[in-house]
């Protein structure tokens, strides 16, 4: 099974819960903020689409916070709150992910 079958399970649940609320890690809070949108680590973000785009760049998410801004980002640039409906599922989701990127990077 190759990386987009795999990711496709958890695609489709997460599409069926949307919108979803989470926290962007420091790296998407400077890229948003590298934008012109001084958010924070407590800033929370709604989750409106999600596209499984395989092993290049797995789960990715438009993100908008509070106000116009939108933007896409990995799933694993997000942290959810232990209440979301799919936390477990998206915790062993991005800690494989992490995992596979590291595998990709040292090649």
């Amino acid at each position: 099974m190759d990386a987009k079958e795999q990711y496709q399970e958890l695609t489709d649940k997460l599409l069926d819960v949307l919108p979803l609320k989470a926290f962007p890690i420091r790296s998407l809070v400077n890229v948003f903020r590298d934008n012109g949108t001084p958010i924070t680590l407590k800033t929370e973000l709604t989750i409106t689409s999600v596209l499984n785009s395989g092993d290049v760049s797995g789960i990715m998410c438009v993100v908008k916070d509070d106000g116009e801004n939108v933007l896409a980002c990995g799933l694993t640039h997000l942290i959810f709150a232990h209440s979301c409906p799919l936390f477990k599922e998206i915790e062993n989701y991005q800690k494989k992910r992490e995992k596979r990127i590291r595998k990709l990077n040292k090649k």
